[in-house]
């Protein structure tokens, strides 16, 4: 592995990416280069993706990288493109150049720093925040450097250190439009960000901003797997609700369990003060209603990521406030606008 450079690693009093993003009211924050995203504890992360192929007995992490190409593949990378000369095209130098500034870019969302080993078909990462979600955006940005398909394989330690390498194919690059940037609008949601280096903490915890429709994505293959038998659902099943549905769900809740914070949410007001820090601030919905405290929770909220995400995290919050473990039950969903029920199953032992 190479010795890597830490001299450009830059520290701020504000954080770039506190200034890079916007609130909108219909689809949450906003990164004005990359879109919706959301902001995720690291940890988090790790623990979602590992629940959910213990749930479904099966490696995801392919499935993940696809998921990130398929984004990151449709993403503006015009700023990052090394301006050719005058009768010649950009050389080895210039895409090397274009391609080292772009890497440490990644590393203010939360990313390993990318560092070439022999160029363009092998790289080191270090400190990666999950190689598969970050090797299709690596592929993504060289293909679009080299303007040709890339096949990839990564080996990684399992902790600060990743290698991938590249192949060429001949398959079409992807042509499809770019991601469209919604206007966003300043708001009185907070961020948060720690002040210091370039990876992005809060409160010293590691945090990345990942794009929303990467979750959409990796959502949509969970689909194409076999359907695990739930022998305990989270969720009553109904018309609205399939087998990807309740495991995306119990992967969310049990992904909270590193939290050892109770929460307090017996009444609208702490609900909402909850929502907003925990869920709102950091892009996955936004709160509508909440009513029937004293009988069934029932709650109506907008989903920025897939709905089982949002509803896992609220399980998991009811859950520590009551003492009790709790059943979803999904009364309707229209659009990203979902409505829930919450209710006792038995009491925690």
């Amino acid at each position: 592995m190479p010795i890597v450079n830490k001299s450009d690693i830059a520290e701020y009093d504000v954080h770039p990416i506190v200034h890079r993003m916007h609130h909108s009211n219909s689809t949450g924050i906003i990164h004005d280069e990359i879109g919706n995203v959301i902001l995720i504890k690291n940890q988090w992360l790790h623990h979602f993706i590992e629940q959910l192929e213990s749930l479904v007995n099966s490696t995801l992490a392919r499935r993940l990288a696809h998921s990130s190409l398929t984004y990151w593949s449709k993403i503006d990378y015009s700023k990052w493109t090394p301006r050719p000369g005058v009768f010649r095209k950009p050389g080895v130098k210039q895409m090397t150049q274009s391609f080292e500034k772009w890497a440490h870019h990644r590393t203010l969302i939360g990313r390993g720093i990318v560092t070439p080993i022999n160029w363009p078909y092998s790289f080191h990462i270090e400190r990666p925040l999950m190689v598969s979600l970050e090797v299709g955006e690596v592929c993504s940005y060289l293909q679009y450097l080299l303007g040709k398909s890339l096949r990839y394989q990564w080996r990684d330690d399992g902790g600060s250190n990743a290698s991938i390498t590249f192949e060429e194919i001949n398959f079409p690059i992807n042509q499809e439009k770019q991601h469209s940037i919604e206007d966003g609008y300043p708001s009185d949601l907070t961020l948060n960000i720690d002040n210091g280096i370039s990876w992005p903490t809060r409160d010293g915890i590691p945090i990345s901003v990942i794009p929303t429709k990467i979750f959409f994505e990796f959502y949509n293959t969970l689909k194409e797997l076999p359907s695990p038998k739930i022998d305990d659902p989270l969720i009553e099943t109904n018309e609205l609700v399939n087998e990807t549905d309740h495991i995306v769900c119990m992967a969310s809740v049990n992904a909270c369990s590193s939290e050892d914070q109770r929460y307090l949410i017996d009444d609208y007001d702490q609900l909402k003060s909850w929502f907003i820090n925990r869920v709102e601030s950091n892009g996955y919905g936004k709160l509508n209603s909440a009513t029937d405290f004293d009988s069934d929770l029932s709650i109506s909220f907008e989903a920025y990521v897939p709905w089982p995400i949002v509803t896992g995290i609220i399980l998991d919050a009811w859950q520590r406030n009551n003492g009790m473990l709790g059943m979803i039950c999904l009364k309707s969903i229209e659009g990203n606008n979902i409505q829930i029920s919450i209710k006792s199953r038995r009491e925690i032992a």
